[in-house]
């Protein structure tokens, strides 16, 4: 009695396949084939015109016997069979994969990147669209594609980034219409799949804080560490002055800074605390400004913010883990689902 009260109901079940066809309901997969009870058809408006054309032939045949007539409208009625079929299989056996979750900053362009692969067989006229979350009246769309056999191809899904945080993508559109614009073949692909919308820099940069204890007037204490005093890159906003390579700069006019230390880095506490700004995006904006110039300036640094802790480190790993948490605010790393 418990276990048929316990399992779901074939009502409930039915319910679930209709979500997951739809694209009501977000997947974890990396990917998803296009089968057939996912491929939805109909007739365009072309389409609608040639089979209100086709019946009007019928009738007219049929009322005053013309075999010409007959012969049109079977024609016509052939050619919408043979384009309902086209278009379904342009679309069968299709499979969509997911990508990276983008990042960007506010103003930025979040990217999407799908990829489309095509076994064994051509595909033409292959178009995506899709929405983000909390954007309801801008939706990305991407210009019909042809795809050859056993290929792939990534299709970028752009949007603006409005306001910082976590953009879930909904539901993805994936829409045909050819080869002859009389059928429109569609899809749904949802996947569990998150973009990152990093605060922007406060600029000019601030100064970065002491480390806690540093009473001596110094920036922080010193590590040895092993780096190349003569490596180079391109200036960034907010690098240090001390750090400009201005040899270089004499000679050919292009600014570079020197990314290798002489022994020794510094060390930095980056808190929530430290900031004494009462906006809380001007709060984020500012500490993205401390984070990128803690990393052009190669210090290791510890963040802590009332969603998450990162202990003291440096790289391109750690810069990368601290701008997804300021990104994520409030909300913790390990209750987000969708980043990839």
């Amino acid at each position: 009695m418990s276990s048929a009260t316990s399992s779901p109901s074939w009502w409930s079940r039915q319910r679930a396949r209709w979500h997951l066809s739809f694209g009501h309901t977000a997947i974890s997969a990396d990917e998803v084939e296009l089968e057939q009870r996912r491929i939805y058809l109909l007739p365009t408006g072309r389409g609608l015109f040639v089979i209100l054309t086709a019946v009007v032939l019928l009738l007219v045949g049929v009322n005053y016997q013309l075999s010409l007539a007959f012969v049109v409208a079977f024609l016509l009625a052939g050619l919408m069979q043979a384009a309902l079929l086209v278009s379904y299989r342009n679309l069968r056996g299709l499979i969509v994969r997911a990508g990276r979750s983008p990042h960007c900053k506010v103003g930025e362009s979040l990217v999407f990147s799908v990829a489309l692969a095509s076994p064994e067989r051509a595909r033409d006229g292959i178009s995506l669209m899709a929405k983000g979350d909390g954007i309801d009246k801008i939706a990305a769309k991407s210009q019909p594609r042809s795809l050859g056999g056993d290929s792939s191809a990534v299709v970028p899904l752009a949007f603006t980034a409005v306001r910082r945080g976590l953009m879930a993508l909904r539901r993805i559109v994936v829409e045909s219409r050819a080869p002859y614009g009389l059928i429109r073949a569609w899809s749904y692909v949802h996947f569990e799949w998150m973009g990152v919308i990093e605060p922007q820099p406060e600029t000019p940069p601030p100064p970065l804080p002491l480390m806690a204890g540093d009473n001596d007037g110094a920036a922080s204490r010193n590590l040895h560490v092993a780096h190349d005093p003569d490596s180079l890159r391109d200036y960034a906003p907010g690098d240090s002055l001390k750090r400009v390579a201005w040899k270089q700069v004499a000679k050919s006019g292009d600014w570079y800074t020197r990314t290798g230390d002489s022994g020794h880095r510094q060390e930095i506490e980056l808190s929530w605390q430290a900031v004494t700004l009462s906006d809380t995006e001007a709060r984020l904006s500012r500490m993205a400004a401390w984070l990128l110039r803690a990393h052009n300036e190669n210090c290791a640094y510890e963040l802590t913010l009332p969603n998450g802790h990162l202990p003291l480190a440096d790289g391109s790993q750690q810069f990368a883990d601290a701008s997804l948490l300021l990104a994520a605010y409030p909300q913790r790393i390990e209750s987000v689902r969708g980043l990839r």
